[in-house]
């Protein structure tokens, strides 16, 4: 994991509320302390990287259900030694979460929202901090939008829109993140003419 590109990626980003700003200042300051911000013994936290899945046009967006915080989060988790970045990190999860092979990368590598949060105390893991690194992907695939992730079974996977998902009642920092992606793809998409 190239630490030097993430910090010069970070940098670079602008964040789009408080909040964002809070998180990106928390993520800067915790990459340059001297224990590996990726490792999972770190006990302050590690860094994890996650995609915000959409349907080109913005549509839909693809939710993953959380069994352990009960709770539709977008696909992501921990990086692994074999990713070379946090987007890599980002793109091998939403790949093994939802089966999904082929993603397009509308903002190339750029990233598109960061945050911070409390992971509570689990079995023989203490409560810490994932410092997220979100991407925004694409993807035309049918991925099982009524069934299971590919990587768990029993957890459920569902595309919604994004009035759909504040119904859900996901997270603030993740409907933040879903309307930046639904802004932007949407400026991105074609202008139809009207036919006179």
């Amino acid at each position: 994991m190239n630490l030097a590109d993430l910090l010069a990626a970070l940098e670079g980003h602008t964040a789009a509320t408080e909040e964002e700003v809070a998180s990106l200042v928390r993520i800067l300051r915790f990459l340059q302390e001297p224990a590996d911000p990726f490792a999972r013994a770190n006990p302050k936290g590690h860094v994890t990287a996650s995609a915000v899945i959409a349907r080109p046009d913005a549509s839909e967006f693809l939710l993953v259900h959380h069994r352990k915080l009960a709770r539709w989060l977008q696909p992501g988790g921990h990086t692994e030694s074999s990713d070379a970045s946090a987007f890599d990190a980002a793109l091998r999860e939403a790949r093994e979460e939802t089966g999904i092979s082929r993603f397009d990368t509308p903002l190339g590598r750029t990233i598109l929202d960061v945050d911070v949060h409390a992971i509570p105390a689990h079995r023989r893991e203490p409560a810490h901090s994932h410092f997220d690194i979100r991407y925004l992907l694409t993807s035309t695939e049918a991925a099982r939008d009524h069934a299971a992730s590919a990587e768990d079974p029993d957890r459920p996977m569902r595309w919604v829109s994004l009035e759909g998902a504040r119904a859900l009642n996901v997270d603030p920092s993740l409907t933040r993140a879903l309307a930046k992606a639904h802004a932007m793809l949407s400026s991105l998409a074609p202008v139809r003419m009207e036919k006179p």
